[in-house]
Protein backbone atom coordinates (compact mmCIF):
# COMPACT_ATOMS: atom_id res chain seq x y z
CA UNK A 1 0.00 0.00 0.00
CA UNK A 2 1.36 3.50 -1.12
CA UNK A 3 1.36 6.12 1.39
CA UNK A 4 -1.24 8.10 -0.12
CA UNK A 5 -3.53 4.79 0.16
CA UNK A 6 -2.96 4.50 3.58
CA UNK A 7 -5.45 6.15 5.90
CA UNK A 8 -4.45 9.55 8.15
CA UNK A 9 -4.50 9.38 11.80
CA UNK A 10 -6.42 12.64 11.70
CA UNK A 11 -9.02 11.17 9.71
CA UNK A 12 -9.52 8.00 11.82
CA UNK A 13 -9.12 9.29 15.49
CA UNK A 14 -10.90 12.93 15.13
CA UNK A 15 -10.51 15.00 18.28
CA UNK A 16 -13.18 15.16 20.28
CA UNK A 17 -14.91 18.34 21.22
CA UNK A 18 -13.32 17.90 24.85
CA UNK A 19 -9.66 18.11 23.22
CA UNK A 20 -10.97 20.63 20.76
CA UNK A 21 -11.76 22.92 23.54
CA UNK A 22 -8.63 22.33 25.39
CA UNK A 23 -6.86 23.57 22.52
CA UNK A 24 -8.18 26.85 21.85
CA UNK A 25 -8.14 27.47 25.22
CA UNK A 26 -4.66 26.41 25.32
CA UNK A 27 -4.04 28.85 22.18
CA UNK A 28 -6.23 31.75 23.64
CA UNK A 29 -4.23 31.63 27.16
CA UNK A 30 -1.20 31.75 25.33
CA UNK A 31 -2.12 34.62 22.80
CA UNK A 32 -3.18 36.56 25.86
CA UNK A 33 -0.37 35.98 28.03
CA UNK A 34 2.12 37.08 25.20
CA UNK A 35 -0.23 40.04 24.21
CA UNK A 36 0.06 41.44 27.98
CA UNK A 37 3.77 40.75 28.01
CA UNK A 38 4.19 42.56 25.10
CA UNK A 39 1.78 45.24 25.73
CA UNK A 40 2.21 46.01 29.30
CA UNK A 41 5.96 45.37 29.18
CA UNK A 42 6.45 43.17 31.81
CA UNK A 43 9.48 42.55 33.79
CA UNK A 44 11.76 44.77 36.15
CA UNK A 45 12.97 47.73 35.28
CA UNK A 46 15.73 49.67 36.54
CA UNK A 47 14.97 51.82 39.32
CA UNK A 48 14.86 55.70 38.62
CA UNK A 49 15.57 56.66 42.20
CA UNK A 50 18.86 58.56 42.53
CA UNK A 51 21.22 57.59 44.79
CA UNK A 52 21.14 59.34 47.79
CA UNK A 53 20.33 59.20 51.88
CA UNK A 54 18.12 56.47 52.91
CA UNK A 55 16.76 57.89 55.93
CA UNK A 56 13.32 58.26 57.73
CA UNK A 57 13.09 61.27 59.52
CA UNK A 58 13.34 63.65 56.87
CA UNK A 59 10.57 66.72 57.04
CA UNK A 60 7.09 65.41 55.89
CA UNK A 61 5.98 65.30 52.22
CA UNK A 62 2.52 65.20 51.03
CA UNK A 63 1.68 60.89 49.80
CA UNK A 64 -0.54 60.35 47.29
CA UNK A 65 -2.24 57.54 45.94
CA UNK A 66 -3.00 57.37 42.16
CA UNK A 67 -4.88 55.24 39.43
CA UNK A 68 -4.61 55.03 35.63
CA UNK A 69 -6.37 52.86 33.30
CA UNK A 70 -4.58 50.10 31.73
CA UNK A 71 -5.23 50.62 28.21
CA UNK A 72 -3.78 49.13 24.71
CA UNK A 73 -4.40 46.30 22.97
CA UNK A 74 -3.87 44.10 25.36
CA UNK A 75 -7.43 45.31 27.06
CA UNK A 76 -9.05 45.14 23.74
CA UNK A 77 -7.85 41.66 23.65
CA UNK A 78 -9.51 41.23 27.16
CA UNK A 79 -12.71 43.11 26.26
CA UNK A 80 -13.23 41.98 22.35
CA UNK A 81 -12.38 37.54 22.61
CA UNK A 82 -13.29 36.75 26.70
CA UNK A 83 -17.19 36.02 27.50
CA UNK A 84 -16.14 38.64 30.73
CA UNK A 85 -14.55 41.21 28.55
CA UNK A 86 -17.64 41.10 26.15
CA UNK A 87 -19.95 41.15 29.38
CA UNK A 88 -17.94 43.73 31.72
CA UNK A 89 -17.72 46.22 28.50
CA UNK A 90 -21.35 45.69 27.49
CA UNK A 91 -22.95 46.18 31.19
CA UNK A 92 -20.57 49.30 32.23
CA UNK A 93 -20.43 50.76 28.81
CA UNK A 94 -16.90 52.00 29.72
CA UNK A 95 -13.30 51.69 27.54
CA UNK A 96 -12.57 48.28 26.29
CA UNK A 97 -10.17 47.60 28.90
CA UNK A 98 -12.34 47.81 32.41
CA UNK A 99 -9.38 47.56 35.10
CA UNK A 100 -7.10 49.87 37.15
CA UNK A 101 -3.99 50.20 38.13
CA UNK A 102 -3.33 52.23 41.89
CA UNK A 103 0.07 53.20 42.97
CA UNK A 104 1.29 55.04 45.93
CA UNK A 105 3.63 58.60 44.90
CA UNK A 106 5.56 60.86 46.78
CA UNK A 107 7.49 63.88 45.27
CA UNK A 108 8.93 63.02 41.82
CA UNK A 109 8.55 59.03 41.83
CA UNK A 110 5.77 56.49 41.63
CA UNK A 111 6.17 53.41 43.84
CA UNK A 112 3.94 50.57 42.48
CA UNK A 113 3.29 46.64 41.95
CA UNK A 114 4.05 44.72 38.82
CA UNK A 115 4.87 41.84 37.24
CA UNK A 116 7.46 39.66 36.16
CA UNK A 117 7.61 37.45 32.87
CA UNK A 118 5.93 35.08 34.98
CA UNK A 119 3.24 36.75 36.25
CA UNK A 120 5.05 37.36 40.14
CA UNK A 121 4.74 40.23 41.57
CA UNK A 122 7.74 42.61 41.46
CA UNK A 123 8.52 46.46 42.68
CA UNK A 124 9.19 49.26 40.37
CA UNK A 125 9.37 52.59 40.51
CA UNK A 126 9.01 55.01 37.66
CA UNK A 127 8.96 59.13 37.13
CA UNK A 128 5.79 60.62 37.94
CA UNK A 129 3.61 62.12 35.29
CA UNK A 130 0.71 64.00 36.89
CA UNK A 131 -1.11 64.23 33.60
CA UNK A 132 -1.32 60.38 33.57
CA UNK A 133 -2.68 59.74 37.02
CA UNK A 134 -5.49 60.00 39.12
CA UNK A 135 -4.50 61.11 42.06
CA UNK A 136 -5.86 61.60 46.07
CA UNK A 137 -4.16 63.03 49.08
CA UNK A 138 -4.09 60.06 51.67
CA UNK A 139 -1.27 61.26 54.18
CA UNK A 140 2.61 62.46 54.73
CA UNK A 141 5.84 60.05 55.22
CA UNK A 142 9.47 61.24 56.52
CA UNK A 143 10.86 58.43 54.22
CA UNK A 144 13.19 59.73 51.85
CA UNK A 145 12.73 58.74 47.98
CA UNK A 146 15.64 55.81 48.68
CA UNK A 147 14.40 54.76 51.80
CA UNK A 148 10.35 54.38 50.36
CA UNK A 149 12.32 52.56 47.41
CA UNK A 150 13.80 50.15 50.17
CA UNK A 151 9.89 49.99 51.56
CA UNK A 152 8.82 49.08 48.26
CA UNK A 153 11.12 46.31 47.61
CA UNK A 154 9.86 44.97 51.81
CA UNK A 155 6.75 45.05 50.88
CA UNK A 156 6.76 43.47 47.89
CA UNK A 157 9.51 40.71 49.76
CA UNK A 158 6.35 40.15 52.29
CA UNK A 159 3.42 39.72 49.98
CA UNK A 160 5.60 37.30 47.83
CA UNK A 161 6.28 34.86 50.98
CA UNK A 162 2.61 34.16 50.56
CA UNK A 163 1.89 34.15 47.15
CA UNK A 164 4.62 35.38 44.51
CA UNK A 165 1.54 34.89 42.06
CA UNK A 166 -0.37 37.98 40.81
CA UNK A 167 -3.92 37.76 41.65
CA UNK A 168 -6.68 39.94 40.50
CA UNK A 169 -8.85 39.50 43.77
CA UNK A 170 -5.95 39.64 46.72
CA UNK A 171 -2.10 39.90 45.59
CA UNK A 172 -2.30 42.94 43.62
CA UNK A 173 -1.66 46.67 43.21
CA UNK A 174 -4.63 47.82 45.97
CA UNK A 175 -2.75 45.38 48.27
CA UNK A 176 0.75 46.54 47.62
CA UNK A 177 -0.58 49.88 47.81
CA UNK A 178 -1.82 49.55 51.26
CA UNK A 179 0.95 47.35 52.68
CA UNK A 180 3.16 50.22 51.33
CA UNK A 181 1.41 53.30 53.29
CA UNK A 182 1.71 51.38 56.29
CA UNK A 183 4.80 51.07 56.36
CA UNK A 184 5.71 54.54 55.48
CA UNK A 185 2.96 56.01 57.47
CA UNK A 186 4.10 59.51 59.74
CA UNK A 187 4.17 57.84 63.40
CA UNK A 188 4.97 54.20 62.13
CA UNK A 189 8.63 54.59 62.11
CA UNK A 190 9.32 52.30 65.07
CA UNK A 191 7.23 49.56 63.52
CA UNK A 192 8.95 49.98 60.55
CA UNK A 193 12.29 50.10 61.96
CA UNK A 194 11.66 46.19 63.14
CA UNK A 195 10.02 45.12 60.49
CA UNK A 196 12.70 46.32 58.09
CA UNK A 197 15.63 44.68 60.48
CA UNK A 198 13.82 41.36 60.07
CA UNK A 199 13.85 41.59 56.04
CA UNK A 200 17.51 43.13 56.03
CA UNK A 201 18.31 39.66 57.82
CA UNK A 202 16.32 37.90 55.25
CA UNK A 203 17.94 39.42 52.20
CA UNK A 204 21.01 40.43 53.10
CA UNK A 205 20.71 43.90 51.77
CA UNK A 206 19.24 47.29 52.61
CA UNK A 207 20.69 49.34 54.84
CA UNK A 208 18.49 52.93 56.88
CA UNK A 209 21.00 54.99 58.87
CA UNK A 210 18.37 56.42 61.19
CA UNK A 211 16.34 53.24 61.46
CA UNK A 212 16.33 53.06 65.22
CA UNK A 213 17.41 56.52 66.36
CA UNK A 214 16.15 57.90 69.68
CA UNK A 215 15.29 61.66 68.20
CA UNK A 216 13.41 61.09 65.38
CA UNK A 217 11.28 63.91 64.51
CA UNK A 218 7.99 62.20 65.53
CA UNK A 219 8.82 61.74 68.85
CA UNK A 220 10.00 65.49 69.38
CA UNK A 221 6.85 67.59 70.32
CA UNK A 222 8.85 70.34 68.53
CA UNK A 223 9.12 68.56 65.17
CA UNK A 224 6.27 66.25 65.13
CA UNK A 225 3.31 66.03 62.45
CA UNK A 226 1.51 69.37 63.54
CA UNK A 227 -1.86 66.75 64.11
CA UNK A 228 -0.12 65.05 66.58
CA UNK A 229 1.80 67.67 68.53
CA UNK A 230 -1.75 69.19 68.91
CA UNK A 231 -3.36 66.04 70.24
CA UNK A 232 -5.80 66.38 67.74
CA UNK A 233 -7.23 63.09 66.16
CA UNK A 234 -4.34 61.97 63.42
CA UNK A 235 -5.88 61.34 59.85
CA UNK A 236 -4.98 57.71 59.26
CA UNK A 237 -3.52 57.09 56.36
CA UNK A 238 -4.34 53.48 55.62
CA UNK A 239 -7.93 53.96 56.16
CA UNK A 240 -8.12 57.29 53.93
CA UNK A 241 -6.46 55.14 51.00
CA UNK A 242 -9.04 52.51 51.69
CA UNK A 243 -12.03 54.86 51.33
CA UNK A 244 -10.41 56.48 48.39
CA UNK A 245 -9.88 53.11 46.49
CA UNK A 246 -13.39 52.03 47.65
CA UNK A 247 -14.97 55.12 46.24
CA UNK A 248 -13.02 55.18 43.00
CA UNK A 249 -13.17 51.21 41.79
CA UNK A 250 -15.20 50.04 38.93
CA UNK A 251 -16.04 46.18 41.10
CA UNK A 252 -17.45 43.77 39.34
CA UNK A 253 -19.67 42.53 42.13
CA UNK A 254 -21.55 45.61 41.73
CA UNK A 255 -22.94 44.33 38.49
CA UNK A 256 -24.29 41.33 40.16
CA UNK A 257 -27.12 41.10 37.42
CA UNK A 258 -24.83 40.85 34.67
CA UNK A 259 -22.17 38.86 36.57
CA UNK A 260 -24.93 35.94 36.72
CA UNK A 261 -24.97 35.48 32.55
CA UNK A 262 -21.66 34.11 33.16
CA UNK A 263 -23.23 31.02 34.73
Amino acid sequence: MSDADEPRADEDNPKSSTTLLGDFLQDNVLKAKLILQHELGLGNRPSVVPAGEVSISQEPRTVELGWHPVAGSAGKWFAEQTRLGKLITEEIHKSPDPTQHWACIVGDFVHELWMDEHFDIIYINETFNRQEWHTFEVGKTRFSDQALAEAGEMAIFNMRKKRAAYNLLDNNCQNFALNFLDKIRVGKHRDFATSFSVYQRAVGAGTIKDLFVDDHPDENPETADQDVRLGAEHRDTVQTAKHVMDENTTRLDNHHAFFQQMY
